[in-house]
């Protein structure tokens, strides 16, 4: 994969049509205000457009490129990936999760097209996501319209409803966190996730550091 750094027309930036993050107003009025003050952020990633000749296909900062638009900057810095459609996926699915938030049924949309190049398993390696997160999405994506409307309030309490956390972890702090679920989940009687083992973790720190609270 090459990458260069370039100043590109906002004109010629075309969003990623299967971008499923999406940032508040308010996270927005804020990205805004210290792009006008300070006239720093960080360099969009783009590919050249596969079917628009001249253009670029954004693949990490489409707030960046609204709130750049909405400013009146005439281009926008921007780091150049040469990836194929699949590459591009991938990139959507992590690089966009440092920012903003998902929109469930779009990210859904997005991991569904990836599935159909990589197994569950490969992508749980790839992706933030782990297995049983991917195999929920993957679910969601399949739903008919009149399935995914609001529930009722009642209807709600009755449900679990799967939230996504988003983090970075050094490379070292990684493998320690994966350690630590790795035993959580071979010193289970039951087999559990990784998900499961990450709020046994949370649960032991709270007992342990707060037991009235836990109580």
């Amino acid at each position: 994969m090459s990458a260069a750094l370039q100043d590109i027309p906002t004109d010629r930036l075309v969003p990623h049509p299967e971008n499923s993050n999406r940032m508040s107003a308010d996270m927005l009025t804020k990205l805004r205000k210290h792009i006008e003050r300070t006239g720093r952020y960080e360099p969009l990633t783009v590919r050249p457009h596969p079917s628009q000749e001249g253009n670029y296909e954004v693949l990490n900062g489409h707030n960046r490129l609204r709130v750049l638009r909405a400013i009146g900057e005439g281009s926008a810095r921007c780091i150049v990936w040469d990836v194929d459609d699949d590459q591009a996926r991938l990139y959507l699915a992590t690089l966009n999760r440092l920012a903003g938030s998902d929109i469930p049924e779009r990210r859904a949309t997005l991991l569904e097209s990836l599935l159909g190049a990589f197994e569950v398993a490969e992508l749980s390696t790839l992706l933030p996501d782990d297995r049983g997160q991917i195999e929920e999405l993957r679910r969601l994506s399949r739903l008919e319209p009149e399935d995914l409307v609001s529930k009722s309030a009642s209807e709600r309490k009755e449900s679990q409803v799967p939230v996504i956390l988003d983090f970075v972890l050094e490379e070292a702090e990684a493998k320690e966190v994966n350690l630590a679920l790795d035993m959580i989940r071979a010193s289970a009687e039951e087999g559990i996730s990784g998900s499961q083992a990450l709020v046994e973790l949370a649960r032991f720190y709270l007992i342990r550091c707060r037991p009235d609270e836990a109580a």
